[in-house]
């Protein structure tokens, strides 16, 4: 995957910014961290749509290229199954 900018994760605030290669940030909210067969997923609500209660979520994984953490959109049906059921069966 080229190089399209950069990203970091507020703990404090429970946020994921991706700052894109002309310095444009996007915040997401994390409403959720799993680990499921040693992968990292984040469920997130774009910011500003936080307070709509009809607002859809999505899915990254984290993964490691070459020691460096990237993003990947889980677009694969059964993968986002997996992680579904997984944050479904949360208390």
């Amino acid at each position: 995957m080229a190089n399209e900018g950069t990203f970091w994760i507020d703990e404090e605030e429970g946020l994921l910014i991706i700052q894109d290669i002309d310095g444009v940030e996007e915040r997401f909210v994390i409403e959720e961290e799993l680990f499921i067969q040693d992968n990292r997923y984040l469920i997130l609500v774009p910011e500003e749509d936080i307070e709509d209660e009809n607002a859809e979520a999505f899915v990254l994984k984290i993964a490691d290229d070459e020691d460096e953490d990237v993003l990947i959109v889980v677009d694969d049906d059964e993968e986002f199954q997996m992680v579904r059921e997984h944050y479904e069966s949360l208390p």
